[in-house]
């Protein structure tokens, strides 16, 4: 499906938002969520946004059906486990009315998993949610 035009079809973009939510437990570690595109066409992302209950948690991405991953150490030998990035560092706040721009536009293909885990370092419950804005791209005949 990925690419603008195929001869007499074409992508026609809807508005969409992927949602996720997840309560990672105090000091937990690495607790997974999995975002499912959906089945009807590509997912174009521009806007990632998140809500967290506290700082203190770390998350990792990775595209599902691929060895695709959006966050990972680039020190090696990595000593320690690499639990990922800070959440605030990832993504504008809901609380602040902010939403990332992302610099280029990424397409998730159609039904494709995005696993994220989180980790935990507040030692309290942590409610996370992220939404993944964008476009659904859904071929249509001209």
């Amino acid at each position: 499906m990925l690419g603008a035009d195929t001869g007499s079809t074409q992508l026609l973009k809807i508005p969409r938002a992927l949602i996720s939510d997840v309560v990672v437990l105090a000091n937990g570690v690495q607790t997974p969520l999995v975002l499912n595109n959906q089945a009807d066409g590509d997912f174009e992302m521009w806007f990632v946004s998140i809500f967290r209950t506290d700082s203190r948690l770390k998350l990792l991405w990775e595209e599902g059906g691929s060895t695709r991953k959006f966050i990972y150490s680039g020190s090696q030998p990595q000593t320690t486990q690499f639990n990922g990035i800070f959440v605030d560092n990832l993504a504008g706040l809901v609380a602040s009315n902010g939403a990332l721009p992302i610099a280029v536009p990424y397409v998730f293909p159609a039904n494709r998993q995005m696993t994220f885990s989180l980790t935990d370092s507040s030692g309290a419950n942590n409610t996370f949610e992220i939404a993944l804005h964008g476009y659904v791209l859904l071929p249509v005949s001209a």
